[in-house]
Parts: structure tokens; sequence; C-alpha cells
């Protein structure tokens, strides 16, 4: 058994490194720690001066074999003795090769281990005093530390060696040392994630691709470093492909798989049942009219499937469906389908439920007055509507126009979805068993959610899926936030995918706990006698489990899912600046494809909240990208450098790229858009750009630009001269700034550029060194930006922080109101019946109901008008859009958190029941529900404090 999962249904065969270590490890403790790797490399080295007599190849394998075998005795078993406080024998990781006498150590880690490891620090936990524990815990977080910083220096030399053997054996010690560092508390000590120089990293993509993956996807990892434990475990799956897809040809850069769009298969192989079309002409007129059509599923009299198309209006409440082309069934460039597949399609959309999240006071009431209570069954056909492409867009060329004007619609129609259905092929053939419906741990209801046991498996077959992977799905998933997977028999609910005992109060105590500071609780633990102190306890889950990391995986990778997705960042998307949308959106994209290039801007706007309307007309990939980078003002540097297609169709523009290629963005330096051109602005701790002189005369007003961390790197570097005009020209700008020259074939065929080498062996002539340069440096400007700005959120649920406020204030204002009038019509409120004082009371509650929906539908309004052509950023809706997403120093939503926390402890000592009411009211919908029963918990503890210390 293994500490580490392995994904259930795989026929990869899991990592197994030889046992090749010599020398027995014994327990030096800190000061002889590196003394012993020393001794085992001199050791080495007398073997490979014996071998040297066989030839240098000979000599390379000796030494790789050598210093392998000094890392796994001295790092591998020398960390796990030393976490371990015991010498352990090398058979003890070691199982028997199948297929050989030799050796083998999976790199899982025998779960042996951990449970011993555990248990031992347990022990010295609950018997040694806060000073005792942390002395004995001191030379083993030293040794720690210099073992994982020695792994991340070998891994770097592991690629020079180029052996597999080694490799495997550093990938071995990440995982250990992980193990190590769960037991030994993570927030306490650094763990190594994957580096994309690594050999370790290397090797577990070499992997990847071989079991299936694209290497385009595989982009990922420099957006998203994840822990090796996470890695491998998603290096042990295929991809759920249903397809055959050859990636082995593709690149880092694109995906070569190429699908085109193809006629949809039928539910089976022998069906031959009709086609379900659509009515075109409802749909196009819907379409031309600015409108968005929906689509219901009904039958004839004569029970013949038939579609209706009916306009989106404010009080719809539909379901947008996501679906990968390539998987034919549902794309169709016949606006129609197989009556199969409408009939699957149908069936899927009546097992959705209302509403999938937690449940509020409507849900409860229900269940109440249920005559069983707890036992939940999907409604049927919860939501009659839903949008399609192939439906709601006119695939018809000859109704190109219609055709672009409903996919500029396509951003709104997943933001203003109730849910999102995903359709993989490769996923809906996941079996994934299926929790019964009903009430989990904590009141969150399951419908129909796979099995705990399988959400590991469940995640990481959604992380690895085709819909991932590609461009416009981005979007899609970003917008919406409500996202539902269907499966073999059961939904995956992106925001529930996790196991029922960690939803309510599972996990609350010890949330609770962690608040204390660590330090303190163990002052307090060592007050108590020795016999009467709590003993720690391994949790029950990872207790049961033959795979105790199988959460603490599905966790990470899952975190990482709704990360890339946005899943929880949506609410403050809009009032974040739009350069920096673009770079995380750029991010992103890296690992992403699409077989439309020039789809690229228009997802890269839509993420960034510009307007995209603004560039839809333009048709060549070209002219929208130069939109979109002029629009934006502030660019990465990194941008300039960038190993990837430029549009090189002018002079001045040529530097603008046409592609999205891996990129790193740092944020040290920008380019920020003025009235010459793009300057260059360096962070205030980063290093200045440096500009290089070349030693020629012809050329001594000319320079090569790079930036610091690229000077000896083979990648793109631009030439710099003098912005200079003849005497009859007037000059662009100042003549103290230096230009960029992207396109100089003159000065390129004379000095060749291209051949320099920026060291202290280079010839004399073309000798350069950098300087310090005084003046500003500009790449000029050939176009007026257009303002693509849109004051407005992506999903009308941002604004439901304020809209608490505003709906509280309007309500506040009329309840004085008719406060006063009451005391004008009236002259006392004193003498006010019971039964009036109820009335009163239920009418204030409908009231309020009355003015959310009035605001909800005023935003909505607004937010529709900003979708619209004719929409102008400083049209009729200016002053509402500013108003709405002005965000002071301190972030509005952080503010009302603070004045929450104050309101609520202040009511409660107060003894203020409504204040507490009314905050807890408004913290509800908001923020996290554990943070509120913290808050409860937390003033009732003060307030028994304060009650002993009166006394």
């Amino acid at each position: 058994m293994s500490c580490f999962p392995y994904p259930r249904d795989t026929d990869v065969e899991s990592i197994r490194v030889p046992l090749i270590a010599r020398t027995q490890y014994s327990i030096t403790g800190q000061p002889n720690f590196s003394e012993f790797f020393k001794s085992l490399l001199d050791a080495g080295t007398q073997k490979t001066k014996a071998a040297e007599s066989n030839g240098p190849e000979s000599t390379s394998l000796s030494l790789s074999h050598s210093v392998a075998s000094a890392i796994q005795s001295w790092l591998f078993f020398g960390m796990a003795s030393e976490a371990l406080g015991r010498n352990i024998r090398h058979e003890e990781f070691a199982d028997a090769d199948p297929d050989g006498p030799h050796l083998f150590i999976d790199i899982r880690i025998p779960e042996w281990y951990w449970r011993e490891l555990k248990a031992r620090w347990d022990d010295l936990d609950d018997s040694l005093t806060t000073a005792e524990f942390e002395a004995k815990m001191a030379p083993l977080k030293k040794i720690y530390e210099s073992v994982r910083m020695l792994v991340i220096y070998m891994d770097t030399v592991a690629n020079a060696l180029d052996d597999d053997k080694l490799t495997g054996i550093l990938l071995s010690i990440h995982m250990l040392l992980y193990v190590v560092a769960y037991v030994l508390h993570l927030n306490t000590l650094l763990v190594t994630q994957t580096i994309t120089s690594s050999a370790s990293t290397k090797l577990l993509k070499r992997r990847m691709v071989k079991n299936g993956w694209c290497e385009k996807r595989l982009n990922f990892l420099d957006a998203s470093p994840m822990f090796y434990p996470v890695i491998y475990f998603l290096s042990s799956l295929k991809p759920p492909r249903i397809n055959a897809e050859d990636h082995s040809s593709c690149s880092s850069e694109r995906c070569l798989v190429t699908s085109k769009l193809s006629k949809p298969l039928h539910r089976t192989d022998g069906c031959l049942c009709e086609d379900v079309v659509v009515p075109v002409d409802r749909m196009k007129t819907i379409v031309a009219s600015g409108g968005i059509p929906l689509v219901r599923i009904t039958r004839s009299p004569l029970g013949k499937t038939e579609l209706k198309v009916a306009p989106y209006t404010p009080s719809s409440r539909f379901i947008a469906i996501s679906h990968v082309w390539a998987d034919q069934q549902f794309g169709s460039a016949q606006n129609c389908l197989p009556k199969c597949q409408v009939g699957y399609l149908e069936e899927m959309l009546s097992s959705l439920p209302t509403s999938m999240d937690h449940w509020g006071l409507r849900e409860w009431v229900a269940n109440w007055r249920s005559s069983r209570p707890g036992e939940i069954a999907p409604p049927s056909q919860a939501y009659e509507y839903f949008w399609l492409d192939s439906f709601c867009i006119p695939q018809a060329v000859e109704h190109a126009d219609l055709r672009s004007k409903a996919i500029e619609s396509m951003n709104l129609i997943y933001a203003m979805a109730s849910h999102t259905f995903v359709f993989e092929k490769g996923l809906q053939a996941l079996d994934a068993g299926r929790r019964p419906a009903s009430l989990a741990h904590g009141g969150r209801p399951t419908y129909y959610s796979p099995q705990d046991e399988n959400l590991l498996d469940v995640v990481a077959y959604i992380y690895t899926s085709n819909w991932m992977g590609r461009a416009w799905t981005l979007q899609e998933g970003i917008l919406s936030g409500h996202l539902v997977f269907p499966l073999h028999g059961s939904l995956a609910y992106l925001k529930l995918l996790w196991p029922r005992d960690d939803d309510g109060f599972g996990g609350f105590w010890e949330d609770l706990v962690t608040i204390i500071p660590k330090a303190f609780r163990r002052s307090a633990r060592d007050l108590l006698l020795r016999k009467s102190k709590p003993r720690t306890e391994v949790n029950k889950r990872l207790q049961d489990e033959s795979e105790p990391f199988r959460e603490s995986i599905r966790h990470q990778l899952f975190k990482h899912m709704k990360k890339s997705l946005h899943v929880e960042e949506y609410k403050a998307y809009a009032r974040t600046p739009a350069s920096g949308l673009f770079v995380e959106a750029h991010s992103l994209l890296q690992s992403r494809t699409t077989t439309q290039a020039e789809d690229i801007p228009l997802i890269l706007m839509n993420m960034s909240c510009m307007n995209a309307n603004a560039i839809s007309q333009s048709k060549t990939i070209d002219a929208r990208m130069k939109q979109l980078f002029y629009g934006l003002e502030s660019l990465p540097t990194e941008l300039l450098f960038s190993d990837c297609a430029r549009l090189g169709s002018c002079t001045v523009d040529a530097w603008i790229p046409r592609e999205i290629a891996p990129e790193s963005f740092k944020g040290k330096h920008t380019l920020k858009l003025g009235s010459a051109g793009f300057t260059f602005e360096t962070r205030k701790d980063a290093q200045a750009l440096k500009f290089y002189l070349l030693s020629s005369a012809q050329s001594s007003d000319r320079f090569r630009l790079l930036l610091p961390d690229q000077k000896d790197a083979k990648g793109l570097k631009y030439n710099i001269e003098a912005l200079q005009r003849s005497n009859d020209e007037q000059p662009a700008a100042p003549t103290s700034v230096w230009c960029i020259i992207v396109n100089n074939d003159r000065l390129n065929e004379e000095h060749d550029l291209s051949s320099i080498e920026f060291d202290a062996q280079q010839d004399p002539k073309h000798e350069c060194g950098a300087v310090n340069l005084s003046g500003e440096f500009i790449i000029e400007r050939s176009y007026e930006p257009q303002d693509l700005s849109i004051s407005r959120p992506q999903n009308p649920e941002q604004y439901s922080d304020r809209l608490v406020v505003i709906g509280q204030a309007i309500c506040g204002t009329i309840n004085l109101g008719e406060r006063y009038l009451i005391r004008a019509i009236w002259g006392d409120e004193n003498p006010m019946s019971t039964p009036f004082y109820i009335f009163y009371g239920l009418f204030l509650f409908k009231q309020r109901q009355w003015v959310e929906r009035a605001l909800n539908a005023f935003v909505h309004r607004a937010w529709m008008a900003t979708y619209q052509p004719e929409w102008e950023p400083n049209g009729l809706w200016k002053w509402f859009w500013k108003l709405s997403n002005w965000e002071p120093p301190i972030p509005f939503r952080i503010l009302m958190k603070w004045w929450c926390y104050f309101r609520f402890h202040l009511s409660f000592q107060t003894k203020d029941w409504s204040g507490v009411i009314i905050v807890t009211l408004y913290w509800l919908p908001l923020y996290p529900k554990k943070e509120l029963i913290k808050m409860y918990v937390t003033a009732m503890l003060t307030k028994i404090a304060l009650s002993f210390h009166s006394r």
C-alpha cells in the first residue's frame, strides 16, 4: 500500500526507481549530515576514474550512476531516517521487480512509513513540553531545508547528465519531502512546486505526452505550478477522450490536432432517427433584432418532438449548453440535431434541480413540510428553456452577418444563464458512482453527486478533459460560475466537488482551533497534568483510507481548477484593471487551443472586461490584435520578447503579437501608451532595462534592447536609434527620445546584429557594453487608440454586495417616511395594537422584497444595455456604472466586512439583538458561513470571559 493515490481505472504503470544505494545511512544529526554525502561522492569519484579507461561514454554513465547512488543513500534514506528517528534498511522501501531480479522503490512512498512517522511525532507532541518539542523539531527542520535546496540544485544538474534513473530518484525525494512536510505541518515548511526547467518536471511532462497529453496543454504548469504529488497523479492517467487523437507532434507553442466541423452522430450505431430542426426564420428574426433566442423542447399532438424558439426576457431562467464540437454530439452546421440527441438532452435537463447551491429559508421550509424530510428528488423540467449554439446561432454561409452578431452575445448568454451544462464525451463515460439524493452533513443537498471515494478521479478527469483545453470554454466557465458536468449516472457540480463530511460543520472545530496561535495552545496544554493531556488522533477519514493523501491531492487539484476558471473571484472581476485581467487571461490561454485564430482577440477582450463589440466588425486577426493592444494602454514588456508570430505587415506595429505563446509575466517592466507611443516603465524595486551600445562608429547612435534576465538568451532583441527627422519634417517626439526599430534591413545586413554575443570574448569590432542613457525610450504609435473601457460587471451577481447596502438604505429612507406619516396621522405609535404591528412587520418584509426586485431589474436593464452595439461608455448609463464601480482606497467588500465584524460584536455585547440579526442577514449571501459561525462562537466566549472578569 502506498501513501499517494493512483487513478482507479488506468493502465499507466507507476514510476519505480531502482534501488542502487550501496551505503547504509546511519543517523548522524545536523553536524555530520553533509559530510556523509561528501564521503559518498569521494567513493563515486574513485569508481569514475577507474572507468575512464573504457571511454568517455562509460565514464559519463559511471558518474551518473555514482551520483544517483549517493543521492539515494544520502538524501532519500537519510531524510527518511532522520524524520523517523531510526536507521531505515533499504529493503524496507524496496519491492521485487516482477520482470527481473532487481529491487525497485515505488515513488509513491509506502503507507507504513507515513503511519509510523505520524505516530512518532504525535507521541512526541503529546509527551514533550513546548520547549522540548521545538528543540526536537529544530534540527530536523534544518535537515529538511538542506535536502530541499540540494534536490532543487541537483534537479538542474540532472538536465546535463540526461539520466532517467537519477531523475526518478530525485522525483522520489520530492515525494518523500511532501510526506515529511505534511506530518510536520505544511504551513511551517516550504514544499517545492514544479519548476518547468527541472529534470523531475521534464520527466513527468514526457510521461504525460506519452500518455496522450498535448504538449501545449502542459503550459498550465507555467501559469499554475503544482506540488509534485499532484502532477504525478495527473501524469498517471490518460485524458478522457472517446475519439483517438495523436498529439505526439504538438509543441508547447501550438496544437497540431485540428477537428473539422462534421455531422453529429446518433446516440447508438444502428439508430436511423430523423433530424429535429429548429425554426430558423424565427431564430433569425430574434437575432436580427438584437435579442437572444432560447429553445424549448415540446411535443406535438401526435407525439412528435418539436423545438419552440422564444426571445430572452429579464424574467427568463435558462440553461446554457457548452460542448466540444469534436465529440459530434450537439455540434451541427444545419441548425438541427438527431432526435435521439435531442431526447438525451431533454433527459439531462430534466434531471437538473432548481438550485444546487446551499439551501436558503425557502428550501428548508419545503423540506420541513415534506412527508419524507431529508430525501430529495430533483424536480422534473425545472428549466424550460436552454441555449445551444447549434440551435441559436445561424449556421448557413449566407447568414454570416447574423452569425457574427449572435457570437458577439455569447459572453452575455453564459453570464445570464442559471447554470452551464458542460457536455464532454470522455466525462460522460466516466462512472464515478452516485450518492443518494439526500441532505449531507451540514445541510448541503447532494443531488446525485459522485461518491466521495471517486471525487479525486472526477476532479482530475475534468481538469484533463478536452473542454478544459479549449479557448472559448475559458470565458464560458468564468462568466457562468455555475458549471455542471454530466457523468455516467451522476452530476458533477463544480462548486460541490468535495466530500460531504467537509461541508457544514465538518472540520469546523479544526478551523476554529487554528485561529488560536499554536504557541498559546501548547502553553495552555502544558498547564494540564501529564495524564490529562488530550491525545492527538489521526483524522478519521485519513485513518480509514488506504491512501492517506487522496483528499489532500484532491483539494489542491480542485483549488487549481477553480483558480483557472475564476469561480471564486468573479464577484470582484469587473473592478480589476483591464491590464491585470489581460495578463491573467493571457497566462490561462497559453495552455488552450482554438481552431479560429481570429477568436483570440475577442476572448482576451471579454476576459479583460473590455468592449469586444468594438472590434467584432474587424474581420482580420491583425486588425483585432492591433485594436486590443492599443486599447489596453498598459502592457507587460515580456510581450516584446515572446517567441511568437507577429503582425509584421507594417514597420511601426510589427512588434505586436498575433498569437498567444508561452510566456511568464513578472510585472517588473511595463509599456505605457502615451502621446508619442509606448514608453518603458520599471517597478521601483526592479532592475531597469539595459541598452547595449555598439562600439562601431557608424552605429554609435544605435543600441540593442533586451531584458536584464535574457542577456544570454537567443530570443528576440530590438534595435534602437535616436528619433530624428530631416529639416523638412517635424519630429514626432522630442530629440531626446530613442525609438525601437523593428524592421531595419540595412542595419541588420551591415552589422549582422543577430550574431553578436554579449560576453568578454567577442570580436572587438562588435564590442558592446551596458550603458546608462538619458532620455525616454519608446515604440512609435501608428494608431489612435479607441476607448474600449467598459465599466460593467461580467455577471450581475457581482453587485450583490452593493445592492444589499443600497437596498437597505432605500428601505430605511422609506421607513423613516412611513414613521413620519404614522405620527402625523395618529399622533403616537405607542398605543398601536399588536395586530397592527404584525401587519406592519409583514408589510416591511414585502416592501424589502419589492425594493430588491426593482433594484435587480434596474441593474439588469443597465447591464443588458452595455452589450448593445450602439452602447457608449459615456452614454446614458455612465453615471450609474461609474458610481457602482467606484472603489475606495480600501476595497468596498473589505470595508463592509470590517463594519460587519464591528457591528456584530458591539451589538452582541450590548444585547442589541436586532443589530445581530441585521448583520447576519447581510453576511449570509456575501461571505463564508463558517466565518459567521466563528463570529458567534467568539462573541459568546468573549461575553463569558467579560462576565467572569466583572465578578
